[in-house]
C-alpha cells in the first residue's frame, strides 16, 4: 500500500468531495484519472470503497472505515507541517485566546513557553462565560466547552475532556459528614444551577438539589472553587483541577453525565496565521 499515496490520497479527496468532477478540480487532474486512481486502490484492498450512482459517489462501508483513517492521517500529516512552518517561521504580534476558568490551569504552562519560545508576541488571555466573537478577531483562540460548535467559517478540532467531581473542604466533612449521592439532604451547595445548561454537571444539581441547599450561586468557576475551600458548601470542580491545587477531598466519583468536552477554535481567515498556528501547536503540546 505504500507504493498507493496517490490513489490514497485521490480517495480521500473523492470521500469528501462526493463526485469525480469536483474531486477532479480541486486535484487539478482530468476525470479520468481520478477514476484510475480508485479502480487501482480498490483492486489492490480487494473491497468496494465507494458505490457508482448517477448522483455521484457514495461510500460503502468499506469507505467509512477508510474516510475515519484517512481524516486521521490528514489531520497529523496538517499538524506536522504547520510544526514545521512554525519552526522557521519570525511569529510576532498579539494572540488572544479566549477561554473558561477551569481550563486556564491547564494551559498556562503551554502559553508561558509559547511566550518564551517567541519573544516577539504578546498574549492576552480572557476568560469568562461571554462567547467572544471570532468573527470580529476579539479572539485569535478560542477554548469552547459543550457540544461541538458547527459554525462554517470556524476549523474545530478536539481537545481535552474535562472530568468533574463534587469536592469539599476537609473542614466541611468534619462538620456536615461526608456527602452519599444516594442522600444528599443535610449538606450545602455551590454552584450554578442551570436546567437547560452546556454544562452538565449544572443540570443535574438544577435537577437533583433542592434550591434552598444552594447557598451560593455563581456563573464564575473561580468564585466557585474558592467558596468550596472556603468551606460554605459542596461544589462540582475538575478532577484534574483539584487535584494539582490540593486542599480539597473528592466525596463523589468523577460521574460518565458530569464530563465537559472541549474544543479548540479558530477563525478560517485567521488559522493558517503563524502566530495562530504557533498557539495551536503549543496548546496541543499539552495533550501529548
Amino acid at each position: 500500500m505504500m507504493d498507493l499515496w496517490t490513489e490514497i490520497y485521490t480517495a480521500y479527496r473523492l470521500a469528501t468531495a462526493g463526485t469525480v468532477s469536483k474531486a477532479a478540480l480541486e486535484l487539478g487532474v482530468h476525470r479520468a484519472t481520478v477514476n484510475r486512481h480508485i479502480d487501482a486502490l480498490e483492486a489492490a484492498l480487494g473491497t468496494r470503497l465507494f458505490l457508482r450512482h448517477r448522483r455521484g459517489y457514495e461510500l460503502t462501508d468499506a469507505g467509512q472505515e477508510f474516510l475515519a483513517v484517512a481524516e486521521r492521517s490528514h489531520e497529523m500529516l496538517e499538524d506536522f507541517f504547520a510544526r514545521m512552518h512554525v519552526q522557521k517561521a519570525d511569529v510576532a504580534g498579539e494572540v488572544i485566546v479566549t477561554t473558561l476558568f477551569p481550563l486556564t490551569d491547564f494551559i498556562l504552562p503551554a502559553i508561558l513557553d509559547f511566550r518564551r519560545r517567541h519573544p516577539r508576541t504578546r498574549v492576552t488571555v480572557t476568560t469568562g462565560n461571554k462567547l467572544l466573537s471570532l468573527e470580529r478577531a476579539e479572539a485569535h483562540v478560542a477554548l469552547r466547552v459543550g457540544a461541538k460548535p458547527t459554525h462554517d467559517d470556524y476549523v474545530v478540532q478536539p481537545f481535552c475532556t474535562l472530568d468533574f467531581a463534587l469536592f469539599a473542604n476537609p473542614d466541611y466533612i468534619e462538620q456536615y459528614g461526608r456527602p452519599d449521592l444516594l442522600d444528599l439532604s443535610g449538606h450545602w451547595f455551590v454552584g450554578n444551577p442551570v436546567q437547560d445548561s452546556a454544562a452538565p454537571f449544572e443540570a443535574w444539581l438544577a435537577k437533583n438539589i433542592n434550591p434552598e441547599q444552594i447557598v451560593l450561586k455563581s456563573s464564575n468557576a473561580k468564585v466557585l472553587e474558592t467558596a468550596v475551600r472556603d468551606g460554605a458548601g459542596i461544589g462540582f470542580i475538575p478532577v484534574s483541577v483539584a487535584e494539582r491545587a490540593g486542599g480539597l477531598e473528592q466525596v463523589s466519583p468523577a460521574l460518565p453525565e458530569w464530563t465537559v468536552k472541549s474544543w479548540l477554535v479558530t477563525h478560517v481567515d485567521v488559522h493558517r496565521s503563524d502566530k495562530v498556528q504557533a498557539m495551536l501547536t503549543h496548546l496541543k503540546s499539552i495533550l501529548t
